[in-house]
């Protein structure tokens, strides 16, 4: 029997981070949430030990894209998730491997079912005594989005169901 917390099939996602010189990554996630509507924000839970959160901290109010995926895509998860961006060069083999296009002067994931353009506002910081629970500190840092435009490209997504009847997600 599932647990409470995956239960529901959540959306799939990649974000986009840049490290503020000339690299990018891309980092898989399905921890994303509306948490306003006039502006609309958007928080982010980007998990500890990733690329994606050293650039994010290097450089933390930057513009970039959160990549709603497309069930076609299932397979790029091997690389947006399964990977490291310290190991593997994630942009350099998605352009090998054809996946790229540039919107608004972003390189991202051409068969995505929507982009949304995002401003980071920053990480959401905690009180010490939040920080750390009973079963020890938290491995996910939030971060603050406002969106700025969309592309809708496909009303049909990727979600987390679809990843665990593909034998991705356990």
């Amino acid at each position: 029997m599932r647990k409470f917390w995956n239960i529901a099939d959540a959306a799939v996602y990649a974000l986009l981070t840049h490290d503020g010189v000339d690299s990018w990554n891309y980092n898989c996630c399905t921890y994303v949430s509306a948490v306003g509507m006039h502006p609309k924000h958007y928080m982010i839970a980007v998990y500890h030990g990733s690329k994606s959160l050293d650039n994010l901290r290097k450089n933390p109010h930057q513009s970039t894209v959160l990549h709603l995926l497309s069930p076609q895509q299932a397979p790029l998860i091997r690389v947006l998730g399964r990977q490291t961006g310290y190991a593997v060069n994630k942009h350099a083999k998605l352009l090998r491997g054809g996946h790229l296009d540039i919107w608004r002067g972003y390189p991202v994931l051409k068969e995505a079912a929507a982009w949304a353009e995002l401003r980071s506002l920053g990480p959401l910081h905690v009180d010490a005594a939040f920080a750390e629970t009973s079963s020890g500190p938290t491995d996910h840092d939030l971060w603050l989005w406002e969106l700025v435009s969309t592309k809708l490209n496909s009303e049909n997504y990727l979600n987390t169901g679809t990843m665990r009847r593909l034998g991705i997600l356990r």
